[in-house]
């Protein structure tokens, strides 16, 4: 097939949503199609590809890495639906790959809709995540847009792709057909963007290591720092296993400033070290001095990509309810009992506590993101549901 994907974002970028966009076209390309992805003008580093990138002209200028919304993106968005419409008539593809929800309005909520079919790939569930980035506006009126705009991107799509169990059921919940609704798990490999093609390898930081006080518990966050990623849940699980008894230490690899962590952090008398993410390498580096790392994400719905990145790193870890909603890995995730940051405390530190349980674990870990999250496997289910929605429409065309 050949397919064109489009994202609403800068590409690259060290984000979950950018990993996992750059996962799926590579993925696809080493099946044999042809994949064209259309992505904002910057990028926050040169990829090395094996797919065609097009890039939208750089006006507006625009150069923040951040996700949500700006109002400067509405020019891009507008942008990037024209620029979208030539490169459809140019390269004839046989789907449209819509990543997340600003790609998947530029193709359908702004006419003429593009004549391929149209899938929509819903990376998150915008009825619980675009609250959290107005804050602290009242959250009502922003879940009303978001679960709008969840209902009516899925009933324009020829297909819906959930990346989770728990976004399918959410998008059912709000309106969507469950008959053009259906899970496709992504998966990630262990390459770094910038760098020849092949596994990295990983080595602990030596400056990490140097810098953890003896007897400590090292706890250790990965990703960007929006409210959306439970930075407070993650703040109070370190503060809970230091009342429990555990003198448990922060390590945040992060290209988000780090000011307002850093306040909050020492505010609650918690010592925490930022290390900048950089390389994907120099990054599982860091983590690997870990004790344990932990995903905080607060907010339901979404897959939680840098989980799938630590299991593959043979990184433990604890996640909340919310994180791993559906995805039944509790033989391999340290998940919260509830919402609280209290429990995922208690789950950070049962994996502290239990070296022999770690180890199994991260066993089990390895062999869940080489079978079932990797970025082939992932590839596998994606192209069946791909040709799911270009056999709705028509017969695939040979290239």
């Amino acid at each position: 097939m050949r397919i064109l994907a489009v994202l609403a974002s800068p590409f690259p970028s060290r984000q979950g949503t950018q990993v996992l966009v750059h996962n799926i076209c590579e993925g696809l390309a080493r099946r044999g199609h042809d994949v064209h992805l259309l992505v904002y003008a910057h990028g926050a580093f040169s990829p090395r590809v094996s797919y065609a990138v097009h890039r939208l002209p750089d006006l507006p200028r625009f150069r923040s890495l951040r996700s949500g919304p700006d109002p400067r993106r509405v020019a891009l968005d507008l942008a990037l639906a024209a620029r979208l419409r030539l490169l459809a008539r140019k390269l004839s593809p046989d789907a449209i790959h819509l990543h997340n929800v600003e790609a998947a309005a530029a193709a359908l909520l702004v006419p003429p809709r593009p004549a391929a079919p149209c899938v929509y790939h819903a990376h998150n569930v915008m009825a619980e995540e675009l609250p959290t980035y107005l804050r602290p506006a009242p959250a009502g009126p922003a879940r009303a847009l978001g679960a709008l705009l969840d209902r009516t991107l899925a009933e324009r799509a020829d297909l819906t792709l959930a990346v989770s169990p728990a976004t399918r059921s959410a998008l059912v919940r709000l309106g969507a057909d469950p008959a053009r609704v259906v899970v496709v798990e992504p998966g990630v490999d262990l390459d770094d963007l910038d760098a020849a093609a092949g596994s990295i390898a990983i080595h602990a930081t030596p400056a990490v290591v140097r810098a953890r006080r003896a007897g400590s518990a090292l706890v250790g966050y990965l990703g960007n720092l929006d409210a959306y990623q439970g930075l407070d849940l993650v703040l109070g699980a370190v503060a809970a296993m230091r009342r429990d008894g555990i003198p448990a230490e922060l390590l945040v690899v992060s290209e988000s400033d780090p000011g307002a962590t850093a306040r909050e952090a020492a505010r609650r008398g918690i010592a925490v070290r930022f290390e900048r993410h950089g390389a994907l390498s120099d990054a599982l580096g860091a983590l690997s001095a870990c004790d344990v790392a932990v995903v905080g994400r607060n907010v339901r719905g979404g897959f939680p990509v840098k989980l799938a990145v630590l299991l593959a790193a043979g990184i433990p870890a604890a996640a909340t309810l919310a994180a791993v909603e559906g995805l039944e890995i509790d033989d391999v995730v340290w998940t919260a009992r509830d919402g609280s940051a209290e429990a995922l405390g208690s789950a950070a530190a049962a994996a502290v506590r239990d070296g022999v349980e770690r180890a199994a674990r991260v066993e089990r870990g390895l062999r869940l993101a080489g079978d079932r999250w990797s970025a082939a496997a992932a590839a596998g289910r994606l192209e069946e549901g791909l040709r799911s929605a270009v056999e709705m429409r028509g017969p695939v065309r040979t290239l």
